[in-house]
Formats: C-alpha cells, sequence, structure tokens
C-alpha cells in the first residue's frame, strides 16, 4: 500500500482540486464527511465527561484519547480540504457544565466511551469496504488499527479499575 499511496500522492501534486475529486468515489466521500461528524460528536461528548470524571487515571485516558481522536479530525480535515469536501460545523473546543451532575460517575463514563469505540469498530471496516482508492482505504485501516488497540487497553484498564460488565460464569 505504501507504493500506491506514494503513486497517488505524486499524480495528485500539480492536481486541481476537481481533477483529484476524480480519484475518489461518492461512498469514501461520505465516509470521510461521516468519519469527521462522528470523531467532532466524540471530542465534544469527552470535554462533558472528562469534567465529571473524579479518578486521576481516568482523567488521563481521556486525555489520552482525546489526543487521538484530535489526531484523527486534523487527518480527515487535510483530507476533506484536499478533495474540495465541505467541513462540517466543528464543536465547541471547550465545554463549561454549569451543575455538579452527580449520577455521572467514572465507571458511568468508561461504559460510555466503550460502547463509543466497540460502535465506532463498525463504521471503520464498512469506510474501509466502500472505499476504491487505496490512500483512502490506506486511511480507513489505519484508523481501524488503532481503534482496535484503543480498545484492547482501554478493557484492560477497565479490568483493572473493576469498571468492566462482567457476564456470569459458565459453570458445567
Amino acid at each position: 500500500m505504501d507504493i500506491l499511496n506514494t503513486i497517488t500522492k505524486i499524480s495528485e501534486l500539480g492536481m486541481l482540486t476537481k481533477d483529484k475529486q476524480r480519484n475518489i468515489n461518492v461512498s469514501e466521500t461520505f465516509h470521510l464527511w461521516n468519519h469527521l461528524i462522528q470523531r467532532y460528536s466524540v471530542i465534544h461528548l469527552t470535554n462533558i465527561l472528562e469534567q465529571h470524571a473524579r479518578d486521576e487515571d481516568l482523567k488521563l485516558v481521556l486525555t489520552a484519547g482525546r489526543k487521538t481522536i484530535d489526531n484523527h479530525i486534523t487527518i480527515l480535515e487535510k483530507e476533506m480540504i484536499n478533495y474540495g469536501i465541505p467541513l462540517p460545523m466543528r464543536p465547541p473546543k471547550q465545554v463549561k457544565t454549569t451543575s455538579n451532575m452527580e449520577v455521572v460517575t467514572d465507571r458511568f463514563i468508561f461504559r460510555r466511551i466503550l460502547r463509543g469505540i466497540q460502535a465506532f469498530l463498525p463504521t471503520h471496516m464498512m469506510a474501509f469496504l466502500h472505499s476504491t482508492s487505496p490512500k483512502i482505504r490506506e486511511l480507513f485501516m489505519s484508523f481501524l488499527i488503532e481503534e482496535m488497540k484503543v480498545y484492547d487497553k482501554f478493557m484492560e484498564y477497565g479490568k483493572i479499575k473493576g469498571y468492566e460488565i462482567s457476564p456470569p460464569v459458565y459453570k458445567i
């Protein structure tokens, strides 16, 4: 894939935006836009939940997750600008909550983030499957692999903290 990406980058160097648009299909355009919209939502939710986290370790985990999402946002915005795809409205960078929500526990935050990661794995896969451009497929594949690694680490963190939902033990 690296060779194909290099060839694509070289061939797009002198191209106008409308010419670059011929290199991607409408499905890829949708998936780029959809990924960015969803990443914006995730960063907004993370900023809200981070204010309610009490555990210092959870705050560190959320900060690391936000950095990953910010990186994805930067990559997606760059690709969309490259292909002349309009960017959606971005959420506010910071969120201030005025009420103390006692019901938002660290366990709730963990489980909400975990479900978000679980729900996003198929999104990466579908974007990969619908892409015909090697450059865009590589992008979605890298997102999928990174998300799987984050999920794995997050699950182990949840086990250590006792946040995961454990199914009943099956006894014969």
